[in-house]
């Protein structure tokens, strides 16, 4: 998972803006929120998306799975 800095971060991202932030497909997406209970919201237009605090969430999340799944490797092997 690549860095994100926090306080760059904006109020509101859509769902594809979520996508192209974290990287990943529209499914993978899905079933990671799907899997650690963070759902998309609208915001005051109607967009389906996610709030800075649920980016944050989903992005730490994340983070230490990709490095759970780091741990798991072994260069010695």
């Amino acid at each position: 998972m690549k860095y994100i800095d926090y306080t760059e971060l904006k109020e509101f991202y859509t769902i594809q803006e979520t996508c192209e932030l974290f990287e990943m497909p529209k499914e993978e997406l899905k079933e990671k929120c799907t899997k650690y209970g963070i759902n998309p919201a609208r915001n005051e237009i109607g967009d389906a998306g996610f709030v800075k605090y649920d980016i944050r969430r989903l992005h730490n999340k994340l983070y230490y799975e990709d490095r759970e799944h780091q741990k798991e490797w072994d260069p010695w092997a």
